[in-house]
């Protein structure tokens, strides 16, 4: 059995229990801290990995709370323009309610007077909605936060080519060239030979685009076109007789607007009486013709009736060397690496209205295709220049480009209607005066009440989307606060275990320190004499 060496200079049990006791006690002191703050991580020095995650998350977490803040003021802003929006509705309805009145052949030239003060006093009031509302200081529909456009005719004659639409998804671009490369084209047929003049001679049913027309035996060739025109709501056709006698149909829409064109193609110095309407174009213009060959035969079409059908042509064009979407006349950028996706032009315009116009009778000349008059041709081109900076951004999340940007429409009377008559210009030109101007306003209001529609329908959808936007960050939130909680909080009960333990372990420390302290006067026994 060895010997055991009792040393007392060197007091060996007695360093080992301070040891222990130290360290019980810097757990103690930890244990103290976490119940105290109740966080397990308090320094970097608890859990360094930890602590980076979730001081990231602490910083989303602050980018969010302000994410909600944003999409409640955006919400708001978007209720006070919708408010303003919908008493617009209301005048515009009020103005179509006065024009319908003022249409009426029983009122007098006073009655139509005193209309005309109302529809002046809403047009003040409307301007003044477009003057005055406001959000913090900030002014919604004065067109402020719409995109700005500016547009040159290069090459083609001003007013041919026209900015239909800029969403929010066009951003800024200066002196970007258009060009058109091919016009919109409305589907055409010629007869093949002149007809005879008189009675045709022969009732029964001819077909045009699916739609019957009767003909009677009297009729003859000009009532057959009449006939034909008078169904042009369900055709879509205009059936045209040119100098020499010859019948043509060309899709289109008959409309006496039209007779009110201006800004014609150089060289055009034909009456606007012999302006029928206006062009469909596009690949979706068709005509098809069926029924009794006898009659279409009679009026010059003696061929199979088959091979009359025709359809029309799109558009194509290219904007800053990007290849546009054509639909009829019009072209759209779709291309989502351009500056202008989403962009709408419109080509072959007339007054910034409609497309081409189809001429009638002797004005016509002798070819259908001298019946069709266009403003556009290949090779023109336009420079554009758009300005999105001033656009409604709204930051949606807590991290960069995280962000949705919406735009506003002008309410001002000058801009509302444009496009929907040739004679009426827009919404500021309405008037109940007489029942040919009363009637045209129509036009235009109707325009209008469209605008405004659409325009609440996409305030309404935002409206919704920040609603949705507004629970899913606060659900982000939430679920981050408890992923950040689960890391970073410390489990009380877990910790409290923990502090007894450690108190435990220093009672038991200084205790045992005391012992060993005593230990070495064991050695006065061996000292005895």
């Amino acid at each position: 059995m060895g010997v055991i060496a009792i040393y007392i200079n060197t007091n060996l049990p007695a360093l080992q229990a301070q040891r222990h006791l130290y360290n019980n006690n810097v757990n103690l002191d930890k244990s103290l801290e976490r119940l105290s703050s109740g966080l397990r991580i308090n320094t970097g020095a608890d859990d360094a990995s930890g602590l980076a995650i979730v001081e990231k998350m602490a910083a989303q977490n602050v980018g969010l709370t302000m994410a909600i803040q944003n999409t409640q003021d955006a919400g708001a802003l978007f209720k006070i323009a919708d408010g303003a929006f919908d008493q617009v509705a209301k005048i515009l309805t009020r103005f179509e309610e006065l024009t319908v009145r003022a249409n009426n052949q029983t009122l007098t030239n006073t009655d139509r007077q005193a209309i005309q003060e109302e529809i002046s006093q809403l047009f003040n009031q409307l301007t003044m909605v477009s003057d005055n509302t406001e959000y913090n200081t900030m002014k919604l529909l004065d067109g402020s936060l719409d995109i700005k456009k500016t547009l040159m005719v290069d090459t083609g004659v001003q007013g041919s080519i026209k900015v239909l639409a800029a969403p929010g998804t066009v951003a800024s671009a200066t002196d970007k060239v258009l060009s058109i490369l091919q016009i919109a084209s409305p589907a055409f047929v010629s007869a093949s030979t002149i007809p005879n003049i008189g009675a045709l001679g022969i009732q029964n049913i001819v077909n045009v685009n699916g739609t019957d027309i009767t003909i009677a035996a009297g009729d003859t060739v000009d009532t057959v076109i009449s006939k034909i025109n008078n169904s042009n709501p369900k055709t879509g056709v205009i059936a045209v007789r040119l100098a020499n006698g010859t019948v043509g149909m060309v899709t289109g829409v008959i409309d006496k607007d039209s007779t009110f064109i201006t800004n014609r193609p150089a060289g055009d110095t034909l009456p606007n009486g012999s302006a029928a309407g206006y062009i469909t174009a596009g690949t979706a213009a068709t005509i098809s013709i069926s029924g009794d060959s006898q009659i279409w035969s009679a009026i010059g079409f003696t061929g199979t009736l088959s091979t009359y059908f025709a359809a029309g042509t799109n558009a194509m064009g290219n904007l800053d060397g990007i290849a546009m979407v054509g639909k009829g006349s019009e072209l759209e950028m779709q291309d989502q690496g351009s500056p202008f996706n989403g962009i709408k032009m419109g080509t072959d315009m007339f007054n910034g209205a409609y497309g081409g116009y189809v001429l009638t009778g002797t004005a016509a000349g002798n070819s259908l295709a001298s019946a069709i008059t266009h403003m556009s041709f290949v090779a023109d081109q336009a420079s554009i220049t758009t300005d999105g900076s001033k656009k409604l951004n709204i930051q949606i999340g807590a991290n960069y480009n995280q962000s949705i940007s919406y735009i506003l429409r002008s309410v001002d009377p000058a801009i509302l209607g444009n496009g929907a008559s040739t004679k009426i210009s827009s919404l500021k030109d309405v008037n109940a005066l007489t029942i040919e101007d009363a009637n045209f306003s129509l036009k235009v209001i109707q325009r209008s009440i469209v605008e405004i529609s659409s325009i609440r329908a996409t305030i309404g959808a935002v409206m919704n989307r920040l609603e949705y936007t507004d629970k899913t960050l606060r659900n982000q939130k939430e679920n981050l606060s408890s992923a950040e909680s689960k890391i970073r909080d410390a489990d009380m009960s877990m910790e409290m275990t923990v502090y007894t333990r450690n108190q435990i372990m220093v009672q038991a420390g200084t205790a045992m320190l005391a012992q060993a302290n005593s230990r070495p006067q064991n050695v006065l026994q061996l000292l005895k004499a």
